[in-house]
């Protein structure tokens, strides 16, 4: 077996939020093709639970949009273009793959990518992320919002009180909130 294949080790693919994609300081140094630095971890890849909002293929390239709830990221496949074939826009999957930034847009090249047929793996993702060591500092930072002295804190509160975990629609917040400005 040739050196470079003994050395290899596959990197960790940590389970996050398209928003800490987005938002984490993307790192290129001579040793990788990049990584997103969380807290002291460097994530390369990522593992999303994300619904398919937009997809197209050609013959030499495939691209999908999904969007967790808390951002929206492109998957851009340029070898594996069967990988879409078994997923359609509305579909709820999981993808594993590589963070990558070019023109500074984030993108993420799926190395596996399906289809969840039980939605309720997103409830499981949500409880995942909540522990998760990784994010934890990132995790807080929602609850600044609710010690505020701005007026969101009621709102905040509103939604987290009619949240049953799976959201709240705005209509529903701006008619409990009984605010003309919310």
């Amino acid at each position: 077996m040739p050196e470079l294949q003994k050395n290899f080790q596959r990197q960790v693919a940590y389970k996050l939020r398209i928003s800490d994609i987005l938002s984490g300081a993307f790192i290129k140094d001579g040793s990788s093709a990049g990584y997103i630095m969380l807290n002291d971890a460097k994530a390369s890849r990522a593992n999303v639970i994300a619904t398919v909002v937009y997809k197209s293929e050609s013959h030499n390239f495939a691209n999908a949009i999904i969007d967790d709830g808390t951002g929206k990221i492109s998957l851009r496949a340029f070898e594996r273009l069967d990988l879409f074939s078994k997923v359609d826009v509305v579909d709820t999957v999981m993808e594993v793959g590589k963070i990558r930034e070019f023109n500074n847009e984030r993108h993420i090249v799926p190395e596996i990518l399906k289809k969840l047929d039980n939605f309720e793996w997103v409830g499981v993702r949500r409880l995942e992320l909540k522990g998760n060591v990784v994010l934890n500092e990132r995790l807080e930072a929602p609850n600044l919002v609710e010690a505020s002295d701005n007026g969101n804190s009621s709102i905040y509160s509103l939604i987290k009180s009619l949240d049953k975990g799976e959201g709240v629609p705005v209509e529903e917040v701006i008619k409990n909130s009984g605010d003309s400005k919310a």
